[in-house]
């Protein structure tokens, strides 16, 4: 699904930061092409995530 689809459901959002994309230089070198990760892990908040991701839309839908 590409990722402009999500905007149709309801988001509460609970981050409130975005947060960084990471270069993986050595595995983009052994792949061929820029790989990226996004560091969930450095969110302002402790339980960060794709846990605290899923949440924001869980809480916003059961709101309506």
């Amino acid at each position: 699904m590409p990722l402009h689809h999500l905007t149709r459901f309801p988001r509460l959002e609970l981050i409130g930061a975005p947060t960084p994309l990471e270069y993986l230089p050595r595995l983009s070198d052994y792949l061929g092409r820029e790989i990226y990760i996004k560091r969930d892990d450095v969110t302002p908040i402790a339980m960060g995530g794709n846990k605290l991701r899923k949440l924001e839309f869980l809480v916003a839908d059961a709101l309506r």
